[in-house]
């Protein structure tokens, strides 16, 4: 029985293309994932393979915290 779940969906030239201008234009990974209906994790992959620089994000929780001020 053959499944009907792509498990895996290949990046086309115009999905390379798409990625790479929306990283140029400044999105972050994850609104290209969004837009490119593709995992974070497999934007940031493809983009590490082909040389594309994407916008670093600081996680949440590290944003929060404050380091205590020096006497």
């Amino acid at each position: 029985m053959q499944s009907n779940w792509p498990l895996v969906r290949l990046w086309t030239a115009e999905d390379h293309e798409r990625l790479k201008s929306m990283a140029e234009a400044g999105l972050r990974p994850d609104e290209i994932a969004s837009k490119l209906k593709r995992s974070e994790k497999a934007v940031r992959a493809c983009a590490w393979q082909h040389g594309i620089a994407l916008r670093l994000i600081a996680p949440k929780s590290a944003s929060r915290t404050r380091l205590p001020a020096k006497r």
